[in-house]
């Protein structure tokens, strides 16, 4: 399994400070099991989040490599175009 990237780390990290903090103010008298779910759910956002990032990364295609020719083609120089004189 590949190692997170240092972008997975810090976005999966702002997410559960973030909804933590945003949880306990729409909530602020929460009991034990409640600060319990809302831990669980800013952790299993904030992985849900660097998985998303890793699944966006994956999903780019990767540079299109020209196709290599067994005889590459001239140059252009201007001794083969007519009218010019070097």
């Amino acid at each position: 399994m590949p190692h997170p990237t240092p972008a997975q780390i810090i976005y999966g990290s702002v997410t559960v400070v973030t909804t933590t903090f945003a949880l306990l103010l729409l909530a602020p008298a929460l009991s034990g099991p409640g600060l319990t779910l809302v831990a669980g759910v800013a952790l299993l956002l904030g992985v849900l989040v660097a998985l998303a990032l890793r699944a966006r990364r994956a999903g780019r295609a990767p540079a299109a490599r020209l196709p290599k020719t067994a005889h590459p083609e001239p140059l252009d120089t201007p001794r083969g175009r007519p009218g010019v004189t070097v």
